[in-house]
């Protein structure tokens, strides 16, 4: 089986109705079989993208929302619970420099490339809706969905 690693592009559209791919991706992350992931970062730019969906006026209660429905670590990955990271640090530079990714998209590539595959012989595939990060990602060997 093979484990999906979510960057926050994903996660926000499988929460936000009005978003493309809404369904497709609530259906993978929220709703699927297959285990989910995500980096800690994820939870602080869900955060932000909530609160910029409620100064636009697309939600009416962004506290609620984000304290109910915020994918922690521990949520997405409750059907992986044993993902650990053993600490060795990540090659993000190289992934801003050599593939011009912003910091915070070559965080969760790294996390993806580096930490995930160590869970033992999965597979791992990138949900992402941004156009660079995913062409980074195929261009280190993962599978974009």
């Amino acid at each position: 089986m093979t484990l999906l690693y979510a960057d926050t592009s994903a996660i926000v559209r499988a929460y936000f109705p009005d978003e493309d791919d809404h369904e497709q991706l609530r259906a993978l992350i929220l709703e699927g079989d297959a285990p989910v992931a995500t980096s800690e970062i994820a939870r602080d730019e869900f955060a932000s993208a909530v609160t910029g969906a409620a100064r636009a006026k697309r939600l009416r209660r962004p506290a609620v929302f984000i304290d109910r429905s915020t994918p922690t670590p521990q949520r997405m990955a409750r059907r992986a619970p044993s993902i650990r990271w053993n600490g060795r640090p990540l090659a993000c530079a190289r992934l801003v420099v050599e593939d011009r990714l912003r910091t915070l998209d070559a965080i969760h590539l790294a996390v993806a490339l580096e930490a995930l595959p160590e869970l033992g012989g999965k597979a791992v595939a990138i949900l992402t809706r941004d156009c660079r990060q995913a062409s980074a990602a195929r261009r280190h060997g993962l599978a974009v969905s």
